[in-house]
């Protein structure tokens, strides 16, 4: 009898797991969550901005939200931007007013250990010369992207919007480019510098996390994007602010008469605004309007 006892329960653990195994598994959260409403439909979707072929498709419930929207709401309304003009604004804004270059505006100390870590990552940092140190930043960090094989043609935005306009959804957008750049633009120069060297830095590491990064919003993983995206920009409280936390404020209220709009509506804007304390989605629930993460068992 005691042998006997000993090996019913000892198939208990199998037995278990026979039946586990037949349950379905948990759905992971999605980079998309839903505000609270009582009528419209208002999604919201973290993005990336530099993808490559090989993160697609989209997860089912990405491609529902985006396939239900009456109207999509981006960061920058792409499908109006026009390539020349929108040239124009940048080198505008990019330039320093008085004419002085990279080097006179960081100071010979800087640029040269600036230069050194650009020389490392095979980017000639001279090619910067005319730019203010902000836009240099972020000319570099899209170049170590573009180096690691990810473009901005299947970031989320360009892929949504050329869906969007061969299927005639309405599109919109939460700020202009003037408006993007000119947060940046307003730094002062030693916050200018500190944005450059730390650019810098994170295009020489970035190569280590960067499949953690895109696992990480594939699988809709807030805490594993607050340590990537926010730790080490937090550091820097003026740049945190202009590049975070002015346009999420800025946005709370184009994103909330969202709700008075009848129909389904997707908002996108970058996953680095969706996470943290300062998120577009706190300051809502701030404002009243609560928000609930999504899974693909959601559509």
């Amino acid at each position: 009898m005691a042998i006997l006892k000993l090996r019913t329960v000892s198939r208990i653990p199998a037995l278990i797991a026979l039946v586990l195994g037949a349950l379905p598994a948990w759905s992971k959260p999605l980079p998309l969550w839903e505000l609270e409403s009582s009528g419209s439909r208002v999604l919201v979707m973290g993005s990336v901005h530099f993808l490559r072929p090989t993160d697609y498709p989209l997860r089912k419930g990405m491609e529902e939200a985006y396939q239900l929207a009456d109207t999509i709401t981006m960061e920058i309304d792409m499908s109006t931007m026009d390539p020349v003009a929108t040239q124009g604004t940048i080198a505008a804004i990019s330039i320093d007013p008085q004419g002085r270059s990279l080097r006179e505006l960081v100071g010979d100390d800087n640029y040269q250990a600036a230069n050194k870590l650009a020389q490392q990552l095979n980017i000639p940092l001279p090619m910067f010369e005319q730019f203010e140190p902000w836009f240099t930043a972020l000319s570099i960090t899209q170049l170590r992207m573009v180096q690691l094989g990810f473009d901005p043609a299947w970031g989320i935005e360009t892929m949504l919007t050329r869906k969007a306009l061969a299927e005639n959804k309405t599109l919109a957008g939460l700020e202009t480019i003037e408006q993007q750049l000119g947060f940046l633009d307003r730094l002062d120069p030693k916050e200018q510098n500190t944005f450059l060297m730390q650019s810098l830095e994170d295009a020489a590491t970035v190569q280590n996390d960067i499949d953690a990064i895109v696992n990480a919003w594939t699988d809709g993983d807030t805490e594993a994007l607050e340590r990537f995206l926010l730790k080490e920009l937090q550091d820097v409280p003026n740049l945190y602010d202009a590049i975070l936390v002015q346009r999420n404020k800025n946005w709370v209220a184009p994103i909330r008469a969202l709700l008075d709009k009848p129909g389904t509506h997707l908002v996108v804007v970058g996953a680095m605004h969706l996470i943290g304390d300062d998120s577009v989605l706190a300051m809502l629930d701030t404002a009243g309007v609560a928000s609930r993460q999504l899974d693909d068992d959601d559509f």
